[in-house]
């Protein structure tokens, strides 16, 4: 069995979580409405801003990439930013949970749609 490269790795996640987010917001909006699909779109900008925090966080502490080994950032900087970007998760989920009322069973399933990418892959490596 060989392991796919990292980048085609991490480019198929971000692929398969887009479609499950789709297919879970077609689903919540006909079995729960409006609400419940929001709660799945607003679980997704959640998990979306997670691992985007996650990904600079990790590029930034790793080697930098070839041709820009003068670019590094300090260590402090990439606390701040991480910081900065889990108190904008925080606010975000206040506001889609206690301002705009939308599903927290939605906003469950929105996050976890990573997982399912996640397992989804996981299968497709193991046949």
């Amino acid at each position: 069995m060989t392991a796919p490269t990292d980048l085609g790795l991490t480019a198929r996640l971000e692929r398969d979580t887009l479609i499950v987010l789709a297919l879970s917001t077609a689903v919540a909006l006909a079995l729960g409405g409006w609400r419940l699909a929001g709660g799945v779109v607003g679980g997704g900008v959640l998990a979306g801003i997670s691992y985007r925090a996650l990904k600079r966080g990790v590029e930034a502490l790793g080697p930098p990439p070839p041709g820009h080994e003068s670019r590094r950032l300090s260590p402090a900087r990439v606390a701040l930013g991480l910081v900065g970007r889990y108190a904008l998760l925080l606010a975000a989920g206040y506001v889609i949970i206690g301002r705009l009322h939308l599903h927290p069973l939605g906003v469950l399933v929105g996050v976890s749609a990573v997982v399912v990418a996640a397992m989804a892959e996981a299968v497709r490596a193991w046949r």
